[in-house]
């Protein structure tokens, strides 16, 4: 392995610490769009990458809020984040009101399954064209 004198159990903790960022970097890359740009310059880069993180956090507080009910059921329960991500969307455009926010998030549930061991299936990335830079 490495010439690390760390013990096992702290690499352990480290990892799973890191684990929750993986997390959050494939939430702000696919459910909020951040695989690509829209700007070229700099500071039009930077602004949507501080907008996504702006709308990451609505997204996380409008989640924390909702309580999830206890089924009886194999598995336990937590919030889709792609489909709390699109309820924010549609609040945000005025499409529905604020009240029925935490009822549609609450109504997006997906299972907790622990110990998957299920292959990941690799899709490969279409191009993204912005044809209207060519003007």
């Amino acid at each position: 392995m490495t010439n690390c004198d760390k013990p096992v159990d702290y690499i352990k903790s480290l990892y799973t610490r890191r684990w929750g960022i993986e997390t959050t970097f494939r939430h702000l890359k696919y459910a909020l769009g951040l695989v690509s740009f829209h700007a070229k310059k700099l500071e039009g880069i930077l602004q949507e990458i501080f907008a996504r993180l702006t709308f990451y956090n609505a997204v996380k507080m409008t989640a924390s809020k909702v309580i999830i009910r206890e089924r009886r059921t194999k598995y336990r329960y937590k919030i889709s984040f792609s489909d709390a991500c699109y309820i924010c969307r549609l609040f945000f455009r005025h499409q529905i009101p604020s009240k029925q926010v935490e009822i549609y998030v609450q109504s997006y549930l997906c299972p907790i399954r622990p110990d998957r061991q299920a292959r990941r299936e690799v899709r490969h990335q279409t191009l993204v064209d912005f044809t209207y830079r060519i003007a």
